[in-house]
C-alpha cells in the first residue's frame, strides 16, 4: 500500500486486463446482486456494466439483460 499524502489515506494499486469473457461474466454478476453492492463499488460496477453495453449488438444486449 502507498500513502496518498494530500488526502492522507492508504491507497493500494494494481492493474488487470480482463478478458472479454471475465467481464461479461463480473457485469452479468453486478446486474444480478446490484442491491447488495456495496456503495464504494457503484461506480466500479457502472463502469463495468457500461464497458460490456457499450460492445453488444442490440441483440446481445437484449439477451444479457433479460
Amino acid at each position: 500500500m502507498t500513502q496518498d499524502s494530500k488526502k492522507n489515506i492508504n491507497i493500494l494499486s494494481f492493474t488487470y486486463s480482463f478478458t472479454p469473457q471475465e467481464t461479461e461474466i463480473l457485469a452479468h454478476f453486478m446486474r444480478k446482486h446490484q442491491d447488495e453492492i456495496p456503495a464504494g463499488l457503484t461506480n466500479f460496477s457502472k463502469t463495468i456494466e457500461d464497458k460490456v453495453y457499450n460492445a453488444m449488438s442490440i441483440d446481445e444486449a437484449e439477451k444479457f439483460y433479460s
